[in-house]
Order: C-alpha cells, then structure tokens, then sequence
C-alpha cells in the first residue's frame, strides 16, 4: 500500500512538472521539452516578466491539482500557456512588486477558469480554444488596473542595458550590443522580433532564439512560419497598405500563429494545407488592419485575436464537408508535432488503403476486456475470424458477481452498447430470448443484433445484444457514442458478452471484414498506452479515449 501510495506520489510530481514546461512550448503548439525550456529561458530575457509568466504558470498548475482536473491533460500545458502569455503580458506592462504578485495570481486563476470553460463550450464541437482566454484575461485585468494607484507602470524598457547589466553583466550586454548591430535587412528583423513578441520580447535576439528553437522542435513548423510572415509582408506591400503596422506593434506574430496552426498543426501537412495557409493569411491581415482601427478606440491592442478568429472559422467550416478528404485532412488524434501527425498519417494510408478512411471506434463506455480476439479458439474461425467479443472482469478477474449462475450476475450484462461510429441502421433484430447461463441457442445464432452501415462496403454488427433493449430502428441516422442497445445473452452465447465485427455486406451472417479500431487505449498493470489504427487482442483490457 506504502508502495503504492509512493508510486502515485511520484506520478503526480512529475505531471506537475511537466504542467509548467509544456506549458511554455505549447504557445506553438508543442510538447517538445528542449523547445520547452528554451522558451522558458527567453521569458527571463526580462527577469521580472519571466518571473510573472512562471507564477502564473505555476498558480494554474496548482489549481488544476487541487482541483482535481485530469491530470494528463494539464501535463500537457493546455491549460497552463494562456495564463503563462498573460503573466508575461502583465510583467512587462507593470512595475515588479506584491501588489502586481497578487493581480498575476488572480489573472492566472480567471485564465485558466475561462480556459476550462471554453474546453466544454466549443469544445464539444471538436474545436480549440487555441488563445482566447489570454485575450480576454488580459484585456480585463489591463482594463481593470488603469484605476489600480497602487501599480506603477513598467520603466524597465527605458533602462534595457541598465537591467541587462544587473541579470548577466557587460557580457549579456555585449551580446545584445552585437545582434543589434548586424545589418539585417528591415523584414528579416521584422520577422524575429515578431516571433519574440508572441513572449512580449521584443528583440532581435531573442527572436534568433526562438527561431532556432523552432527550428528544433519542426522543420514544418519552421517552414510555416516564414511562409506566414512572408506572404503577409507581400500582402502589405501589394495593397499599399502601412507596413510600419507590422513593425510598430509586432503584430505579425498572427500570421506566423495562422501559418503553422492550419498549415501543420491542425491539418495534416500537405501542399493543400500550404496553399490554403497562403490564401488565408491576407484574411488575416485585413482583420488585422481593421480590428487594430476599432480597438485602438478602446485603447486595447488586439494582441491574437485575427490568428484566433481565423483558424477558428477555417477548422468549423471543415467540419461541414460532405465527404473525408485525403488532401486536406484535419488531424485526428494529435502529436503535437506536424512531422508525427503527417507520418502517423502516412502510415496508416498505406498499411489500410481504407477508401475513406473510416473510423471504427470500440462500442462501449468504460473499461472492457477481450474473451476472444481475432482467430479466437472458440468461434472466430475462418471467414468470420476477424471479431471481437467483449466481457468485463473485476480486479480478481473474474466475469461475474455470487455464482454467475444467472445472466444478472455477469458484469457487462445490460451495460449500455454505443454506436461505434455515425452511420444508418441498416438491420435490427430485438425479441430474441436471453439464454439461460451455459445454453446456447444455435437456431438464431447471433441473437438480438443491429447492423450499422457507416460507408458503401463497411458496416459494423454487434451482437448478442439483450432482448428489448435496442433502442433504434431500421434507417435511423445514429451519432458514434450514442446508447443504441444494452449488452445481453441471446444466440450462440453461454455467457453475457457483446460481440462486435465489421463486414462489407449488411447481412447478418455476413463474412468478417480485417479492420482496425481507429483509436482505443490499452490498460497494462500501473500504466496506460494510446494506440490507433491497430486490432486489440485477445485478453487485452481496452477502453475509448
């Protein structure tokens, strides 16, 4: 138990550690630790801003902890980089003291609650909450400390050798002195100063930092982002448009934003992604333009908001297309990294050639294990050999409550059975009797059934399924995840368990067809592992994301 407890002590310890450092590489979208901690490091270019981003950091990571949000999910930074980008914006904009110690913990907690929030708005639409909550964050607490006598605004930028002088020395402001004296041409510094202005650094050299950092983590995400910057630099020039704009407030940091969300990160790279990147951008930049015209009224910088706007709509706009697409393709289970997205994709077109490339997902809520498998000892043999039946067992292992002798004391037995995934019922059989425990009813061999068609040549069938519990009928439209029927014991079934294929024909007898789960994850002893595109096995114990 002490083992235990020790075990779980040291799990929690490191996901709150990697809570605060991928929450420095999330702002581009990774979970890379070297990236992680070169960002971290680039923070405390100005000290006292790197120290408001860390406490905002930290006060979210410990929020999420005590409040027992989802611990994997905070590890991976999401929720953190928003307050992370509104500790830097307000250690920058004030003077360092308690008074701004206690705004940053408040703004961090307002953060990371709109962050949560909006995780369960839009994102029961697929979609990402990317930025907005360091929008508006931030916008509130800026707007709120105009009437705060106790904060003094920030003079630190004044003074930059002055500070550098204290954080690192003549040789730190030698090294500033040399990256500001190299003859770049205007656009190429524009483009690092941009890059480290999505920290509120506004350098030369710490651009070069990021930049190299970048470099590191993607060569896609590298490649994005001077697409991004580049093209919006041709658009300006192209309309007449003030190009001073992008120099003056380093609003470019949206297109380089845009560039690699959509062109990498939330699509599968691809020279589709790339092109829609170079039409979308001068979108970007005319919302740039414009948002920055009215916002200037209310004295509010627009910081991301057209990178947030625009990757929003784009990514709901897809969501509205008929038919999947192999040339612009959204990413379905994310790796935060495109040159992982693009290969996973790669790799599973050419292992399964699925012509659209269907997702068949497992048909349950919850934890279940597999009694047989493919080419199972028992009845998944020749032409219907690629199978699954699915039972549920106790931490004993076992099947079922008291003696198991009545269908009641199986575990699974009425557990709610999902649609795998959307489709049309194409088939329902409902008034089969549940067998007595140990007999099998060989005349209607796969009991109580329901064939879903979920593409031309690719229909799922669960059987076994209780009588009277099947809840849709024949050419209704079904949703994956919806409760469709209840797991019972009717047909060739001794025992209660829920068996599932997929087949090319909507036919109950129909020959099985050797399809993978699109997504699921493995329970092993003390740890958990993701897998998708893959066929569980027998006695695996298997769960939907």
């Amino acid at each position: 138990m002490l083992k235990q407890s020790l075990t779980i002590k040291k799990e929690d310890a490191r996901y709150f550690v990697h809570s605060i450092i991928h929450s420095y590489s999330q702002v581009f979208f990774s979970t890379h630790k070297p990236f992680a901690i070169l960002l971290m490091l680039v923070t405390f270019y100005d000290i006292y801003a790197g120290l408001a981003g860390l406490m905002a950091v930290v006060t979210t990571s410990v929020a999420a902890f005590i409040l027992n949000l989802h611990k994997p999910t905070t590890a991976e930074g999401y929720y953190g980089f928003n307050s992370l980008l509104v500790g830097l914006g307000l250690g920058i904009y004030y003077s360092f003291g308690w008074h701004l110690v206690l705004i940053i913990f408040l703004a961090a907690l307002f953060t990371f609650f709109i962050s949560v929030s909006l995780q369960g708005v839009i994102g029961k639409y697929k979609l990402p909450y990317l930025s907005i909550p360091f929008i508006l964050a931030l916008w509130t607490f800026i707007t709120a400390t105009r009437s705060f006598d106790a904060l003094g605004i920030s003079e630190r930028g004044i003074y930059t050798l002055n500070e550098l002088y204290q954080v690192g020395g003549d040789r730190l402001i030698a090294v500033h002195e040399f990256f500001n004296s190299i003859p770049l041409p205007k656009v190429i510094s524009t483009y690092f100063i941009s890059l480290s202005a999505i920290l509120f650094q506004y350098s030369v050299l710490t651009g070069i930092a990021i930049a190299l950092g970048l470099l590191l983590y993607s060569r896609i995400a590298f490649s994005l982002s001077l697409i991004g910057f580049f093209v919006a630099y041709l658009f300006y020039n192209l309309i007449g448009a003030n190009i001073t704009q992008i120099d003056y407030s380093y609003i470019g940091f949206n297109y380089i934003l845009t560039s690699i969300a959509l062109g990498g990160f939330f699509l599968i790279p691809s020279i589709r992604s790339y092109l829609w990147v170079i039409v979308l951008i001068p979108l970007v930049a005319v919302l740039t333009i414009s948002l920055n015209t009215i916002f200037l009224e209310l004295k509010l910088p627009i910081y991301a908001l057209p990178f947030n706007m625009v990757v929003l709509l784009f990514i709901y706009v897809l969501k509205f297309r008929s038919e999947y697409s192999y040339r612009l393709t959204e990413v379905y289970y994310q790796y935060n990294s495109p040159e992982k997205n693009l290969y996973t994709f790669l790799n599973n077109t050419e292992r399964f050639r699925f012509k659209q490339f269907t997702q068949v997902k497992l048909p349950f809520f919850g934890t279940w294990d597999i009694a047989q498998g493919h080419n199972g000892a028992h009845t998944h043999k020749d032409q219907w050999r690629h199978a699954w039946d699915f039972v549920i067992l106790n931490k004993e292992g076992k099947q079922y409550r008291n003696d198991g002798d009545f269908p009641e004391d199986y575990f699974c037995f009425g557990k709610p059975v999902i649609t795998p995934e959307e489709g049309v019922v194409e088939k329902v059989v409902n008034d089969i009797d549940d067998n007595i425990i140990g007999e099998v009813n060989l005349q209607q061999n796969w009991g109580n059934t329901i064939i879903i068609k979920h593409d031309d040549e690719l229909y799922s069938k669960l059987s076994h399924l209780k009588k009277g519990s099947i809840k849709v009928e024949e050419g209704e439209k079904v949703r994956f995840g919806q409760v469709i029927a209840q797991c019972g014991n009717s047909g060739r079934s001794p025992y209660p368990h829920l068996h599932f294929q997929v087949q090319e024909f909507p036919y109950i007898g129909s020959a099985t067809k050797d399809y993978p789960i699109s997504s699921y994850v493995l329970h092993e002893e003390n740890k958990f592992s993701f897998h998708t595109h893959k066929k569980p096995r027998e006695n695996d114990k298997v769960s939907n994301i």
